[in-house]
């Protein structure tokens, strides 16, 4: 019986040793061990859709996912100069109203500041990008060039590069072609203009800045533009009667 008994202890001492060791290998690995009574957080399948295909890990670092849910509900901004339209936007999916129609949709992010909404007929897709950044997490889009900053580092949409700035300094200017994501050294940072501090960029051959406000970089044009949010997409066409 004395023997029995010891064997047991032994046994149960070894399986608690195991269990121990799995869960700091677990650690070492990355992932925690996983808490009595808890389940995995549910996949927003219908946000997942709306994010970028294939980003790069310098576009990651921006929290796509809180980028894309800034776009959710009713909006109107302006689809030119003075002249506002209506957007509702559910997942991956848009209805716009430019006073005259409405018209369905898609909607994806392209990167940390710019976003596709893509109108697709039986004669073929069209496009129409627009650079957006978050002001203290509330949705800034319209006519103009955006960013933004995190301390040192920055992305920042200018006509049609993304660019994007690391804590050492080096300036990376990226592309894509059928959702594959290049670069190659770009001209961009941080420096003082009449007292303040600017982001400045060299993009086809011509110097740009944008204003630094908190956490979003804005061209002079898209500090003035407007992105509203309203209640619902009926609300949104009232407000973008022209």
């Amino acid at each position: 019986m004395k023997l029995l008994a010891s064997l047991l202890l032994v046994t149960a001492t070894l399986t608690t040793t195991a269990c121990k060791k799995d869960d700091k290998d677990a650690v070492k690995a990355g992932a925690a061990p996983a808490a009595k009574g808890t389940e995995p957080a549910p996949v927003n399948d219908e946000l997942a859709a709306a994010l970028p295909k294939q980003a790069p890990p310098a576009f990651a670092a921006w929290d796509l996912p809180a980028r894309a849910k800034a776009w959710q509900g009713a909006w109107v901004t302006e689809a030119s100069l003075g002249s506002p339209i209506a957007y509702e936007i559910k997942g991956a999916a848009a209805t716009s109203w430019d006073g005259k129609a409405e018209k369905q949709l898609s909607f994806e992010l392209e990167s940390p500041c710019s976003a596709k909404l893509t109108e697709h007929t039986s004669s073929g897709s069209s496009g129409t990008t627009s650079h957006f950044t978050l002001r203290n997490g509330a949705l800034v889009t319209g006519l103009g060039d955006a960013g933004s900053r995190k301390g040192k580092t920055a992305v920042a949409c200018i006509s049609n590069e993304v660019l994007t700035l690391d804590e050492a300094g080096t300036c990376l200017s990226w592309s894509a072609m059928f959702d594959r994501w290049k670069s190659e050294p770009g001209t961009c940072g941080f420096a003082q203009k009449d007292g303040k501090e600017v982001f400045t960029a060299k993009v086809n051959g011509m110097d740009t800045t944008l204003l630094v406000d908190g956490d979003a970089l804005l061209s002079e044009q898209l500090s003035k533009a407007f992105a509203a949010h309203h209640p619902d997409f009926a609300a949104a066409k009232a407000a973008a009667k022209r």
